[in-house]
């Protein structure tokens, strides 16, 4: 299954976290992560920790990039679904904004800078995208 013309509009809620991006090393342990709140997501390679969690998390981290916004994809989206990322991904890349996807069982959070979060708003809206307050939130 793809999106096409005649499939409904993807909504996306924007959450009121602000996020970071850390880096660790590939065998870094990660301690405390019970103590996280909000949008979080761990990913391990053989070549680094990548952590994306609330901003000042990890102040020891080896690298940290701050700043960003988070779009959750109104799901669950089935997984024979296509082209829900792409579709995502290429409305804001045209405006030539920097993007960061991540991904769970039921959905995809689209994370954009915070100081390009209006200009990614609406080349989403452009394309069709419907943008959700998350509670109270004035976007």
């Amino acid at each position: 299954m793809s999106i096409n013309p005649t499939t409904p509009p993807v909504s996306l809620t924007l959450l009121p976290d602000r996020l970071s991006v850390y880096r660790f090393g590939p065998a870094t342990p990660l301690l405390d992560i019970g103590q996280l709140s909000g949008v979080w997501s761990i990913t391990r390679t053989h070549k680094e920790l990548s952590v994306v969690a609330e901003e000042n998390a990890f102040p020891a981290a080896d690298d940290v990039d701050p700043g960003w916004r988070c779009l959750y994809v109104d799901g669950p989206i089935p997984f024979d679904l296509a082209g829900v990322v792409s579709g995502l991904t290429t409305a804001v890349a045209q405006q030539g904004l920097p993007v960061f996807v991540l991904s769970t069982f039921d959905s995809d959070l689209l994370l954009l800078r915070g100081e390009f979060l209006d200009q990614a708003l609406h080349a989403l809206r452009d394309k069709g995208y419907l943008i959700q307050p998350h509670r109270g939130e004035e976007r």
